[in-house]
């Protein structure tokens, strides 16, 4: 299914924090336990810039079924070139190639955004994210054991990341 990605707007907020709070409830992308508000989003909403980090919506024929953007690693200098990505795609979207689409948008931008260096971190036990990554190419960078207290189990952070040519 081809995907279509345009930056953000107030009116697709709603819709985004909808998809992050089925990642929520699935407990495989997030280390958020329990659903947010657009009001308790803004904050975060408010850190992504169309120029630098941004955040896009993944369209298709169904209409918005995903987000993928690039967060700052650190607000430290040296690190102003490296971006962390973020992608959560519906529970309907899922499965079908959509993830690819998006991580190869998000590289073929980053060269305007003067992004050098992506990384992902990723829970051990969600294979499939694991699983786009590598076969884009993506190292594995680190691996922090039970890190995150699920509320119910235990689960890895493995990193993982790419230096862009």
């Amino acid at each position: 299914m081809p995907a279509t990605f345009r930056l953000i707007t107030a009116a697709d907020e709603a819709q985004v924090v909808a998809i992050y709070n089925q990642a929520i409830a699935t407990k495989g992308s997030t280390a958020d336990l329990t659903p947010l508000t657009v009001a308790q989003r803004q904050p975060w909403f408010q850190e992504f810039s169309p120029d630098h980090f941004p955040l896009w919506v993944i369209e298709t024929t169904a209409g918005i079924v995903g987000y993928v953007g690039l967060e700052p690693y650190s607000d430290r200098q040296a690190y102003a070139q490296t971006a962390e990505i973020a992608i959560y795609l519906s529970a309907a979207a899922q499965g079908q190639h959509l993830g690819t689409q998006a991580v190869n948008w998000v590289e073929a931008q980053a060269p305007a955004l003067h992004v050098t260096t992506i990384i992902s971190r990723i829970f051990g036990h969600n294979q499939a994210s694991r699983h786009l990554f590598e076969k884009l190419g993506y190292d594995h960078w680190g691996h922090l054991p039970a890190i995150a207290d699920m509320q119910g189990f235990v689960a890895d952070l493995e990193v993982y990341g790419k230096h862009l040519s």
